[in-house]
């Protein structure tokens, strides 16, 4: 296939533009790659955003509910092995009695999460609100104890 001059410089063009849009993304990705416990957290976090769309709107898909917090149960029932990377970083007795917290945390974390279950079984929506608002409580609680600012 001949092509002249013009036809090459634009394809040539093509190729430098989409290389620009699509290499700074991937060395991105590279850099900030999700520690297992952020990945677990992506899940109780997706559960958690779905109850507060459907609480704003009191209207309730229990079934997708319950498949969605029956994984956040099983997430946190492994992030609670799982050590948060401000702790980490943290010696002594210190990271011992902040380990003890965090710990404590998932423990009661577990028990709003059996709660909502529980809601959604009985299907009583206005039980699913105030677990969602208990559950917003925590979840900024729990980011500014074990998040680092970054």
């Amino acid at each position: 296939m001949n092509m002249n001059i013009t036809q090459r410089f634009n394809v040539t063009a093509l190729l430098l533009t989409l290389l620009t849009l699509f290499l700074p993304a991937s060395f991105v990705a590279a850099e900030v790659e999700e520690t297992p416990l952020e990945k677990e957290m992506a899940k109780i976090s997706t559960a958690y955003k779905q109850l507060g769309r459907q609480a704003r709107r009191e209207a309730y898909d229990f079934a997708r509910l319950t498949t969605l917090f029956t994984e956040a149960k099983a997430a946190v029932e492994k992030s609670a092995s799982l050590v948060p990377a401000k702790i980490e970083e943290m010696t002594g007795a210190e990271k011992e009695k902040a380990l003890e917290g965090y710990k404590k945390g998932m423990v009661v974390l577990l028990g709003e999460i059996d709660a909502v279950l529980a809601s959604c079984k009985a299907k009583d929506g206005t039980k699913l609100k105030a677990a969602y608002a208990k559950l917003k409580e925590m979840k900024k609680a729990g980011h500014e104890e074990y998040i680092e600012d970054e």
